[in-house]
């Protein structure tokens, strides 16, 4: 007589131990095949390709495009789309196709005159005022949008997404410190994050931005350190973006907003943002 098996069916196709054990080592072996794809793009960046963007690794594409080099990237950008509205602001947008591998896949890159960063000013301090978009370089944003989508299609193409700063520091030697930073701001205030224990804030003027370069003993690495004076007080930083931000303010007799720490070889930065004049309209803003 024939023994009679219960079957369920709960819609799960049954799957035999040796498949599982195939399917297991071919998971394995594509982790250890990403995880040396990330190490390989991060070890061709260094600190200046980045950006600290409200506590996150944003890779830049200065480092993207060094990244597309090492990996044999190619890609073809289509012509620009450019949309304008009734208050005069403008955007462009390209579409890029990437391809590694034989791998394609498609990207968008985008830039608004509405961003903070192509807003144009004149005059200074208190007397500073916000140009019309009319005054803002149609060059200048045509050409962010294309780098910002070189910069999207690279790291999706190679999931170098969702990065930590301990995936920096494991594969590139890159610390947070070293790392120029880029703040939002919400409602008219500025979100600075979180800051290191035993951090401190103070609101000053620049006075004087300076470069200082030398070799480290031990690595025999060269070194590059940016003083940033303001007053009597002197702040450093390895971080050309955030002695960039610091010289911009100075340039245009604004006040800086520095949070850092208190250490055995002076005060160094964890972060600087520039103070915008009371009156000034926050990126998106109509009125």
């Amino acid at each position: 007589m024939n023994e009679v098996v219960e079957v369920i069916d709960n819609g799960v196709p049954a799957i035999g131990d040796s498949t599982l054990l195939a399917l297991a080592e071919q998971a394995e072996k594509r982790v250890n095949a990403l995880n040396k794809i990330k190490r390989a793009a991060l070890m061709a960046t260094n600190a200046r390709d980045w950006t600290d963007q409200n506590g996150n690794p944003y890779l830049q594409v200065s480092g993207s495009e060094k990244v597309g080099r090492v990996f044999g990237i190619v890609w073809k950008i289509d012509e620009p789309v450019f949309e304008s509205e009734e208050s005069g602001h403008f955007s462009y947008t390209y579409k890029g196709y990437f391809t590694v591998a034989g791998a394609t896949i498609e990207a968008i890159g985008t830039r608004s005159s509405k961003d903070g960063f192509f807003k144009r000013y004149a005059g200074k301090g208190e007397d500073r005022k916000e140009l019309p978009p009319s005054e803002i370089d149609k060059g200048d944003l045509k050409k962010a949008a294309y780098t910002n989508c070189i910069g999207n299609g690279i790291t999706r193409l190679l999931g170098l997404r969702n990065l930590t700063w301990d995936d920096l520091k494991e594969f590139a030697g890159i610390d947070k410190s070293q790392v120029g930073r880029v703040d939002y701001k919400k409602n008219g205030k500025t979100d600075t994050g979180i800051s290191s224990e035993g951090s401190q804030k103070v609101t000053v003027g620049v006075s004087d931005v300076r470069k200082t370069s030398g070799v480290n003993a031990k690595t025999k690495k060269e070194w590059t350190k940016y003083i940033v004076k303001c007053g009597d007080v002197e702040y450093g930083t390895f971080s050309e973006s955030n002695a960039k931000i610091a010289k911009d303010a100075m340039d245009a007799g604004l006040k800086v907003e520095i949070s850092y720490i208190a250490g055995q070889f002076g005060n160094d930065i964890e972060s600087i943002i520039k103070c915008k004049p009371v009156t000034e309209r926050q990126p998106g803003e109509e009125g």
